[in-house]
């Protein structure tokens, strides 16, 4: 029989939030206290974001940044069930997955963010994303299959554009990328592609402000920037895309069209749709405002953590940004206070002093402010890989990622695809190559 006085909590997304507000939740609550953890999430896996970038070039491969949700919670008091979630209803206290509807008495919002486009279609319909494990293996893809096609392309103009490779989004995702990949698109040239002409080869990072980094500093950014200028990528700064329209980037003011087949978004994130829909107060980016406690006012039992809530700094008032870093700390305070709620006891309010961020810029270089140290080159690239290593989910995956940086210092990364990677093949190719033969 369910005992009657069991709190059923239930925490929605395994990120990195969600995973370990469970996670320390289960340690805080002891072995007869009467509660039920239960943790959703649609994927089986938790997945280490920060290295998303170096996985969508081959520097380590995508399964080293998946860790398996129940491997990772073997022996512990929590219930996993992967399941998608349809809908949350706060009057009825529960929460529909696939076809079956999850009552809590305590519920945990930590779904994480999607995409913003701000209303661009044509983009949204045909920009790459960078959220998740499949959208590094896309990119990878398509990168090789440009290239191939750019070798049996005899239009210049059509060969430029399928070797134009943009960015959009100046900050850490952004600059990552756009660095990661113009080493990758070089390599890849000079391995498998040597006939086609560097010259054409064109990788662009474009920001509608007037900086890259703005969190970190003019001095870092102005680092950062002539660091990407000199590996050959164009920074276009205050620069406002209006669209993706007939194979071309358009933007804002007067300057002409970028051609381009490769569009990578980066440029902000929104909450779930599946959040605008609750009643409950948000920002204008669709973010759920939560008290000092990560509990939304006038519900105290309901916690909403991560990318999907506004939370405040208790003294300063400043918004906490959407960061893996914030929501990784978040977790301890929200699973303290879920305690008070079943054991009784007193609430902690989220106090948290943003300790600054690593950015890496490719091989052997990157931008880092911890505790407002300015750290640039090889420094900051050594702290980043030391930082991130150490937070990497799993020993062997650590064991792994670190053996795969030793190795892509000392010989070159693999550039082949994934066998399930496709040709881009369609019937005007297939007559183009007909001709050749």
């Amino acid at each position: 029989m369910p005992d009657e006085n069991e709190k059923r909590i239930l925490i929605l997304g395994a990120g990195f939030a969600g995973l370990y507000t469970a996670l320390h939740l289960e340690k805080l609550l002891g072995p007869g206290t009467p509660a039920q953890i239960t943790l959703v999430d649609r994927n089986h896996y938790h997945l280490f974001t920060p290295m998303l970038h170096e996985a969508a070039t081959g520097m380590i491969p995508t399964g080293l940044l998946l860790a398996p949700i129940r491997r990772i919670l073997h022996g512990r008091r929590i219930r996993f069930l992967r399941a998608r979630v349809d809908a949350i209803d706060l009057a009825a206290r529960q929460v529909t997955v696939c076809c079956a509807q999850i009552p809590y008495d305590i519920l945990v919002i930590a779904l994480g963010s999607v995409t913003n486009f701000y209303g661009l279609e044509s983009v949204r319909e045909q920009a790459f994303e960078f959220k998740n494990a499949e959208d590094a293996d896309r990119l990878r893809c398509h990168v090789i299959n440009c290239f191939e096609a750019a070798t049996r392309e005899p239009d210049p103009h059509r060969r430029r554009a399928l070797l134009t490779f943009v960015v959009v989004g100046g900050g850490c995702t952004g600059v990552e990328i756009v660095t990661e990949l113009d080493e990758f698109l070089e390599h890849l040239r000079q391995e498998q592609y040597a006939d086609l002409d560097p010259a054409e080869l064109h990788t662009v990072l474009v920001e509608a402000l007037g900086s890259v980094l703005p969190q970190m500093g003019p001095s870092l950014a102005q680092s950062a920037i002539r660091r990407m200028q000199r590996m050959g990528i164009e920074v276009q700064l205050d620069t406002r895309v209006t669209g993706l329209i007939d194979g071309e980037l358009t933007f804002a003011d007067e300057r002409d069209p970028l051609p381009t087949e490769t569009l990578i978004w980066t440029a902000g994130i929104r909450v779930p749709q599946l959040l605008d829909n609750l009643p409950l107060e948000k920002n204008r980016l669709g973010r759920i405002v939560v008290d000092s406690t990560l509990r939304v006012p006038g519900m105290p039992h309901v916690y909403v953590l991560g990318d999907a809530a506004q939370a405040n700094h208790p003294e300063t008032g400043v918004v906490y940004p959407p960061t893996a870093q914030v929501a990784y700390r978040q977790a301890r305070v929200a699973a303290a206070n879920i305690a008070a709620d079943v054991e009784g006891g007193t609430y902690q309010p989220f106090d948290f002093t943003y300790i600054g961020d690593l950015v890496s810029l490719g091989r052997l270089s990157g931008v880092a402010d911890p505790y407002g140290v300015k750290l640039r080159g090889w420094p900051a690239w050594l702290m980043w890989k030391f930082y991130y290593l150490l937070n990497l989910v799993g020993w062997q995956n650590r064991l792994r990622v670190a053996l795969n940086w030793l190795l892509a210092l000392l010989f070159p990364i693999n550039s082949s695809s994934a066998p399930q990677c496709l040709p881009d093949c369609d019937e005007e190719l297939c007559l183009l190559v007909e001709n050749k033969l």
